[in-house]
């Protein structure tokens, strides 16, 4: 396994033996990057490194500045291309809440970005509809870090929350069973998401494709599936943000994400 620098190990990181022959770490002076081997080149050649420096951040072959329209308010999201991966979302960290008017990047404990690629390449690994995560990257600016997290960009899948505020009755319905089914076998692969709502899923705009769930940080990986008690806790969430939303019609067909989140998985494509 690569060795990993004193100061990533400063920050309590640790990247799984299993991980090894998948990712490379990258350390330059004060930051570190856990990048997977099929994405070298991109990194590299957008230099993304840097990215938790977003004024300097060079990305030629971009399109520079790409805002997250629903998920805004913490900024900073840009895509860039990714060669055979096709295009690659990359996400600085940022704080949000009353915490962000005085300290809007910075962090002081655990290890965000390289958590959350660990765990959500874990629970890819297991089946999970999450997205494929491409790198993370944490640099030290004492006193604490600031980080980014790369993932795969998912084409044609915008959130629930936009989704659902223009979906007609027989798409609704199809949306939200996707998205119970996509829920349910995240749960079963054994995540437990910090902040399931109706941004944190992606959908396609009519419901016929799959959902897929976002937004992994803090996230918990469990063996043997979430336990009731804590998946029950994260759809108790998910439907307090379609009330926040102002989503009526999504809470009133909530019986259908139910439905799909009861209906047996989706067997696995033939090989």
């Amino acid at each position: 396994m690569p060795r990993l620098s004193c100061h990533l190990l400063w920050m309590g990181a640790h990247l799984p033996e299993w991980m090894a022959g998948e990712f490379t770490v990258i350390r330059a002076g004060r930051t570190t990057a856990v990048v997977r081997h099929d994405f070298l080149d991109s990194f590299h050649r957008h230099r993304l490194v840097d990215c938790v420096h977003a004024p300097r951040l060079s990305l030629p072959e971009a399109r520079q500045g790409f805002e997250d329209p629903v998920r805004g308010g913490r900024g900073g999201i840009r895509v860039v291309t990714a060669g055979p991966l096709g295009e690659a979302v990359v996400r600085p960290y940022r704080r949000g809440g009353w915490v962000e008017t005085f300290n809007r990047r910075r962090y002081f404990l655990g290890n965000r970005a390289i958590s959350e690629l660990v765990s959500t390449h874990r629970l890819r690994r297991r089946g999970a509809p999450v997205p494929e995560a491409l790198a993370a990257v944490q640099s030290i600016v004492r006193p604490g870090y600031e980080a980014c997290l790369v993932t795969r960009r998912i084409p044609k899948a915008p959130p629930a929350a936009v989704v659902l505020a223009a979906a007609s009755e027989p798409s609704r319905t199809r949306v939200l069973e996707s998205m119970g089914r996509a829920i349910r076998v995240f749960h079963e692969a054994g995540g437990i998401h910090a902040d399931l709502n109706a941004h944190n899923i992606l959908v396609s705009e009519e419901g016929d494709g799959p959902a897929i769930v976002i937004d992994l940080d803090r996230v918990a990986v469990v063996a043997g599936g979430a336990p009731e008690r804590r998946a029950r806790a994260n759809l108790r969430r998910l439907r307090r943000s379609l009330d926040k939303l102002g989503l009526t019609e999504a809470l009133d067909d909530w019986d259908q994400l139910e439905r799909g989140y009861a209906a047996p998985p989706d067997p696995p494509p033939a090989a």
